[in-house]
């Protein structure tokens, strides 16, 4: 479900077309296909709204109904908007050498995300060769606080936002090793602020790690962090801090790549490291 942010709150928030927005939302996090009744029932509305928005999309061709089983799924509108949103952001086109590269050296998953609606979004993706590697999930969503692409981007925020991201979405434990308070997450930030990146430590999935830094990219004011996840077996605290520098290199170069000026200070105060050489790293 949509959470509401200062700039679509209070007088500016037009209640209908947040919960025809919030029925949309609820093909990419619930199923692909959805009937009238549970959407009524996952959104707590009347059928006869539930039916009369999704009558409303289905005009617009944002939503399909299928005539054998009477359920909704997804129209080529969104599709539409998807490609547009992808061409017009520049930056999944302008990482993805950057994070071939990056797969290639580290032989691992590597993902690339944004900060929506108080959780990441993963856009890109390059999957690890190993017949057991974690997976791209690309269209998925994540939430910021257990996730080493999420900790960077709460990273480059202030702590008031972190506050309010907090209060808005919680700290859900995921795993037995899911950061539980406030204070706790606040200085893990700090840490990943004074590294650079951050790490995962099975805090979103058991058995699965991850490290992670924050990218300065131009999309519309939103953060952007790319990250090398893998099978806690392979990534060990040693190779975490190889891969560190690896993920830290593809950060600046897509910064670059993307038109971020390496000198223009980040939203924590922090500047863009300058480009570093190649660090090679064994992996087997």
């Amino acid at each position: 479900m949509l959470n509401k942010t200062d700039a679509a709150s209070g007088e500016y928030e037009v209640a209908a077309v947040r919960k025809a927005l919030e029925l949309l939302c609820e093909f990419t996090t619930a199923g692909t296909n959805l009937s009238v009744s549970e959407l009524s029932r996952r959104l707590g509305m009347p059928k006869s709204t539930t039916h009369n928005l999704l009558r409303t999309l289905e005009a617009l061709d944002f939503l399909k109904q299928d005539p054998a089983d009477r359920r909704y799924r997804l129209g080529p509108r969104v599709y539409e908007l998807g490609l547009s949103f992808s061409q017009s952001t520049h930056l999944v086109s302008a990482a993805a050498p950057h994070l071939q590269w990056l797969a290639d050296a580290t032989k691992e998953t590597v993902k690339l995300a944004l900060l929506s609606c108080d959780q990441i979004l993963i856009v890109a993706a390059v999957e690890s060769p190993y017949q057991l590697h974690t997976r791209g999930d690309v269209g998925m969503r994540a939430p910021l606080h257990c996730t080493g692409l999420g900790k960077a981007i709460l990273a480059t925020l202030d702590t008031e936002e972190v506050r309010e991201i907090v209060a808005r979405r919680g700290l859900a434990p995921a795993t037995p090793h899911t950061i539980g308070t406030l204070d706790r997450l606040l200085e893990e930030l700090e840490r990943v602020r004074a590294s650079g990146y951050s790490v995962d430590w099975e805090e979103n999935e058991v058995g699965v790690v991850c490290v992670a830094a924050a990218v300065s990219a131009p999309v519309d004011g939103s953060v952007a962090a790319l990250s090398v996840s893998a099978p806690s077996s392979r990534l060990d605290k040693e190779r975490i801090r190889a891969y560190s520098r690896l993920v830290l290199q593809t950060a600046r170069a897509v910064e670059k790549a993307a038109g971020v000026a390496s000198s223009r200070p980040r939203r924590d105060g922090s500047r863009a490291a300058p480009d570093q050489k190649t660090v090679k790293v064994r992996t087997t």
